[in-house]
């Protein structure tokens, strides 16, 4: 499932927020998939799950060069943002 943050209401948006540990801006995506561990997959849902995974990241790396930034800057933010995230867990 993928949600664009803008269009999920206040109390949705405020529960992916508390589950993720971040402020979730207007212009970003939710991308929610559950696995179920030992099962295998069927074949469509994984081509259908790769191909929204691949749309994204088509997205993202539109909007990096959009914005001038380099892949080398885009991977820093990344790991940071990760970081972020991580130790806002671990509190």
């Amino acid at each position: 499932m993928i949600r664009n943050v803008q269009e999920i209401k206040a109390s949705e948006r405020k529960v992916y927020e508390d589950v993720l540990g971040e402020h979730l801006q207007d212009s970003q995506r939710v991308l929610i998939m559950v696995l179920n561990p030992g099962v295998e997959l069927d074949e469509a849902i994984r081509n259908k799950a790769m191909d929204d995974f691949h749309q994204l990241c088509k997205q993202g790396t539109e909007n990096r060069e959009r914005l001038g930034v380099s892949v080398e800057e885009a991977d820093q933010i990344v790991d940071e943002a990760i970081q972020h995230v991580r130790s806002q867990k671990s509190e």
